[in-house]
C-alpha cells in the first residue's frame, strides 16, 4: 500500500465580483497605503505622494475597486498643457494573474484621453514584463531607455560652472534640442522616474530658478547639464547633460557639489544607456543595482494616419531592403566576432534567425506561376515585375499569392495587383482602390494599355484601373512606372485620409 502524499496548502485567488475604477476619495487612503506596504519591499513610494496626488486637480487619482474594496491605485498627471504622464499604476498581490492590469490600463487609458492629450506617456523598470506587454498591445512605443545612478555629494569641492542666465536661453536651447542627449531620451528627461519634455518653457523655467549649469564659465555654452528636484524623493537629479567628454564629467561632478550644498548625502541620475552613463560613472554616479527605465510613448512618432500601421510600414520597408539590412547586420557581426568567420555564412545565419530572407520567399510564393511559363521572355518579364514590388515597395511574402494562371498582390487590405499569363504575354492590371491615377495621355512602355472604363473618375479625366500587356523585356520599365505610379496614389490617398 503506497503512502499519499501530504496536501499542501494552496494560497486561493480571491473571488472578482464587482470591478471598478473610479476617482480616488479621502477614504481610499488608509486601505491602499497599507496595501503599498506589500510593494517594493515596503519601500513603496505611495505614502509620500498619496496626499499630492489626491489634491491634484489637474490630474486625477484613480482607485481600482473589487467588490467595494480599495485593491489599487493608478495616477494621470498633466505635466503641461497637453502633456499627459501615467504613473503609480499599483494593485495588491493577491489581485495577480487575474487579468486586471489590463482593465486598469485600459481605464487609465479612457481617463488620459479626456485631459484632450497632445502626447501620452509613462516609465517603467526594463525587466517589468507585465507592464511592457501591456505597452506594446496598446500602441505604446519606446522613445528612451535610461540608467538610474546614484552619487555620494562631494563636499568641499569647487564648482568649475556657472548658472546660465536668462541671456543663455537661446543659446542653451538650441545646444540642448540639438543635443545627442536629447535625440536619445526623445526630447524628455528623468526626473526620478518621471520625464517631462525639455521645452523651452521648461529650460527657462528651469534656468530661472539656477539648475542649468554651463561650461565655460565665460562666453557661449559648449556644455550643458540641467537637474531637478524630485517630486518623490526630493532629491537633486541629473536629468539632461552634453558637452565634451571632459565637460560633461565635469558637470556631473559639480551637480554631486551643488546637491552637497543643499545638505543632501546623495544625488541621483536619469541618463541614456552608453556613453552619457559611462561618464556619469567616471564622475562618481553608479548605477543602482543597474535599475534601468523605458519610457513609452503613444504611438509612433512622426507617423500620419494612414490605413497602414507603423508596423506594416516597417515590414514593407524592410522587406525592400533586406539585402542592405542582411549586410549591414552581417559586417558587424563579423566586425565584433572573437573568431575570424566567413562572410556568407554569417549572412546565412542572418537570414535565418534575424531577418527574412526576402528573396527565399518571393520565389517560394511565385514558382508555381514561374514554371507554367513556357517562354524564357515572359519568365524575364515577371522576375522584373516581381522585384520591383517588392524591392522598392516592399510588397513580398503575406502580401502575395500564386496559382498557375495568376498572381495577384495585395497592399491595406485590397488587391493592388493581379499578373495574369497568356501564351505570348502576361497582363498586368493594377487597381482599382487606390484612387484616380492613370491619365488617358499616360505613355509606358507595354503592347498595350487597356483602360477600365468601369473606373473613370469624370471630374478629373483619370481611371482607377490599367492593365499593361507585356510581350518583351523592355516592357518591364513600363510596368514598373505603372506600379510607381499607383503607390505614390495610394500614398496620397492616406496623407489626405
Amino acid at each position: 500500500m503506497t503512502a499519499r502524499k501530504p496536501k499542501t496548502s494552496r494560497k486561493t485567488k480571491p473571488r472578482v465580483g464587482s470591478f471598478r475604477v473610479r476617482r480616488a476619495r479621502p477614504e481610499d487612503r488608509e486601505p491602499l497605503l497599507e496595501m503599498s506596504k506589500l510593494i517594493w519591499g515596503g519601500n513603496d513610494y505611495m505614502p509620500l505622494v498619496w496626499d499630492r496626488w489626491l489634491a491634484d486637480k489637474k490630474g486625477a487619482l484613480l482607485t481600482v475597486t473589487v467588490n467595494k474594496r480599495p485593491v489599487g491605485t493608478t495616477k494621470v498627471s498633466v505635466l503641461a498643457p497637453g502633456e499627459v504622464w501615467l504613473e503609480g499604476l499599483r494593485l495588491h498581490p493577491d489581485y495577480h494573474g487575474l487579468g486586471l492590469s489590463k482593465k486598469i490600463h485600459r481605464a487609465t487609458f479612457r481617463e488620459a484621453a479626456s485631459f484632450n492629450p497632445r502626447t501620452v506617456r509613462y516609465s517603467t523598470w526594463i525587466g517589468n514584463e507585465a507592464s511592457r506587454r501591456i505597452a506594446e498591445k496598446n500602441n505604446f512605443w519606446q522613445i528612451a531607455r535610461t540608467g538610474w545612478m546614484w552619487g555620494k555629494v562631494r563636499r568641499r569641492s569647487q564648482i568649475r560652472s556657472r548658472p546660465a542666465t536668462l541671456e543663455d536661453l537661446d543659446a542653451v536651447v538650441q545646444f540642448v534640442h540639438g543635443s545627442s542627449c536629447y535625440e536619445a531620451t526623445g526630447g524628455v528627461a528623468g526626473v526620478g522616474w518621471t520625464f517631462p519634455e525639455l521645452t523651452r518653457r521648461r529650460i527657462r523655467r528651469l534656468l530661472s530658478r539656477g539648475q542649468v549649469m554651463v561650461l565655460p564659465r565665460n562666453g557661449r555654452p559648449r556644455a550643458v547639464a540641467i537637474y531637478d528636484i524630485g517630486k518623490v524623493d526630493d532629491d537633486v537629479c541629473l536629468g539632461f547633460v552634453d558637452g565634451p567628454d571632459k565637460d560633461v564629467v565635469t558637470l556631473a561632478k559639480d551637480i554631486l557639489s551643488i546637491a552637497a550644498g543643499t545638505g543632501r548625502d546623495e544625488a541621483s541620475a536619469m541618463l541614456p544607456m552608453g556613453r552619457l552613463v559611462d561618464l556619469a560613472e567616471s564622475a562618481g554616479f553608479n548605477e543602482w543595482q543597474a535599475v534601468r527605465a523605458v519610457v513609452y510613448e503613444l504611438g509612433p512618432r512622426g507617423f500620419s494616419r494612414s490605413s497602414e500601421t507603423f508596423e506594416e510600414v516597417l515590414t514593407r520597408t524592410l522587406q525592400a531592403s533586406d539585402t542592405d539590412v542582411l549586410d549591414a547586420v552581417a559586417d558587424m557581426l563579423m566586425e565584433r566576432a572573437p573568431v575570424p568567420l566567413f562572410r556568407e555564412n554569417v549572412r546565412d545565419f542572418v537570414a535565418r534567425n534575424l531577418i527574412p530572407d526576402s528573396d527565399r520567399v518571393l520565389i517560394a510564393c511565385t514558382q508555381v506561376f514561374f514554371e507554367a511559363l513556357r517562354a524564357d521572355s515572359l519568365r524575364t518579364i515577371l522576375r522584373g515585375v516581381i522585384e520591383h514590388l517588392y524591392q522598392h515597395h516592399g510588397l513580398v511574402g503575406d502580401t502575395m499569392t500564386s496559382t498557375r494562371r495568376v498572381i495577384t498582390v495585395r497592399h491595406r487590405g485590397k488587391q493592388l495587383a493581379s499578373i495574369k499569363a497568356r501564351a505570348a504575354s502576361l497582363r498586368l492590371t493594377l487597381g482599382p482602390g487606390f484612387g484616380a491615377c492613370f491619365s488617358r495621355g499616360l505613355r509606358v512602355r507595354a503592347d498595350e494599355v487597356l483602360f477600365d472604363a468601369r473606373t473613370l473618375d469624370r471630374a478629373s479625366g483619370r481611371y482607377g484601373s490599367i492593365t499593361l500587356v507585356l510581350t518583351e523585356k523592355s516592357h518591364v520599365e513600363g510596368a514598373r512606372r505603372a506600379i510607381d505610379i499607383i503607390m505614390k496614389s495610394a500614398g496620397s490617398q492616406v496623407r489626405r485620409g
